[in-house]
């Protein structure tokens, strides 16, 4: 669903924010681990609001400081960690769009000699999508199109992975993700999703598997029932192991999603080709190469209704080898949205929505000391949509400072 993309993709302040984690500290409470961290991004923006519903840009600075901890205990071969993260962000020009989104959870690693791998986790947060656009005189509640949405999430998950007779492998998987907004006017988007998934895996080199695999998951709204509807994905592909050259996963199949009732002006039961790429290639020891791929049916964020989600971004990593702790980071990437149905603009018409969107971006790291990291990077973004709504150009420019133990 295009929800998950949305709030960590289409707001990457956050996203950019929460990628300071834990280092490798030796702060310790007997076997316990303790990792502390705190990040400091400061951006500039000068579309903050994506011109949503056709709006003038607006541009802003943007400070987000995020503190977090870790905590680590080793269970020999097995592991149990606490993590918790938060984002605070203020604009200095709409300090009505000023919010904080918290993360806490708890995971178990597991992994006995039998051969028997896998992870139990569950992750809760308190966070929300903040405004759309500045605010307006006299509006507010339902009235206001920019509104925040808060909103909770508890993500559960169990994976449980069996290696045996050598070349051959099973895994199994469970997924209850659980999104609320907390206003009861924004309802229509909350939903319940359980998925169960299952994948075989079969050796044929020593670093690479053949796999198969099925996933099925079931999608309950809590007030927009309508949009009630059940999912297939099949997929066969290759894993590749972390320590190869070519390492991550390039997985082909096919996708289809059935509405539980019809709805007039919908598609209410469409399948397509889909696809998931994870690709890494190391060229050499100071530069790695990375593909990601994605294709499958998602809903709206805004409206629930579906479409087709493609997109490529290639990534390339460069560490200079006259200073290693100096990098470079360059992305490139092309994404589609093909909907199914039409739906009203910002100016009355109805149309199929269709997006087309390019993404650039460059940045540079400097590992000052081993636990203090800096960056200044830039991104440009060119949203081409036949919808007024979305469609925008970005260009960002922020500078983080990390601090992980």
């Amino acid at each position: 669903m295009s929800l998950f993309i949305f709030l960590f993709l289409a707001f990457g302040l956050s996203v950019r924010a929460q990628e300071i984690g834990p280092g490798t500290g030796n702060i310790k409470v007997g076997s316990l681990e303790v990792h502390p961290f705190i990040g400091a991004v400061e951006t500039y923006n000068d579309n903050i609001f994506k011109n949503y519903l056709g709006q003038q840009a607006e541009s802003d600075f943007i400070t987000t400081v995020s503190p977090g901890i870790r905590l680590l205990l080793p269970l020999r071969l097995h592991s149990l960690l606490f993590d918790y993260r938060a984002d605070i962000n203020g604009f200095s020009r709409f300090s009505e769009t000023n919010y904080i989104n918290q993360q806490t959870g708890l995971a178990f690693n597991f992994d006995f000699p039998a051969g028997i791998t896998g992870t139990l986790s569950d992750y809760y947060s308190d966070a929300r999508i903040p405004r759309k656009g500045k605010q307006i005189s006299g509006l507010s509640g339902s009235s206001d199109p920019f509104r925040e949405l808060p909103y909770a999430l508890n993500d559960f998950n169990t994976r449980i992975r069996y290696r045996f007779v050598d070349r051959w492998a099973v895994e199994g998987r469970y997924n209850n993700y659980d999104y609320g907004y907390k206003n009861s006017i924004d309802d229509s988007g909350s939903f319940q999703r359980n998925l169960f998934g299952g994948s075989l895996f079969y050796r044929f080199t020593p670093k690479t598997d053949i796999l198969f695999e099925y996933n099925y998951s079931k999608v309950d709204y809590k007030t927009a029932t309508s949009n009630d509807n059940k999912n297939q994905i099949y997929y066969v592909g290759l894993s590749f192991d972390p320590t190869s050259k070519l390492s991550g996963d390039l997985k082909l199949g096919w996708g289809q999603k059935d509405y539980n009732n019809n709805l007039a002006g919908r598609n209410n039961s469409f399948s397509t080709f889909s696809s998931l790429i994870d690709l890494g290639y190391r060229l050499s020891t100071r530069d790695l190469l990375s593909l990601r791929g994605y294709r499958a049916i998602e809903e709206d964020v805004d409206t629930n209704a579906p479409f087709v989600n493609t997109y490529a971004t290639l990534v390339y990593r460069h560490t200079f080898s006259w200073n290693e702790k100096l990098s470079l980071n360059a992305r490139a990437g092309y994404g589609t949205k093909k909907f199914e149905g039409s739906t009203s603009d910002a100016d009355g018409t109805i149309k199929t929505r269709d997006d087309r969107q390019w993404v650039g971006e460059i940045g540079f790291f400097y590992a000052w000391m081993r636990w203090l990291t800096l960056g200044l990077n830039y991104s440009y973004t060119d949203n081409n949509s036949n919808f007024i709504t979305y469609k925008y150009t970005e260009n960002r420019v922020w500078f983080t400072a990390s601090a992980a133990f």
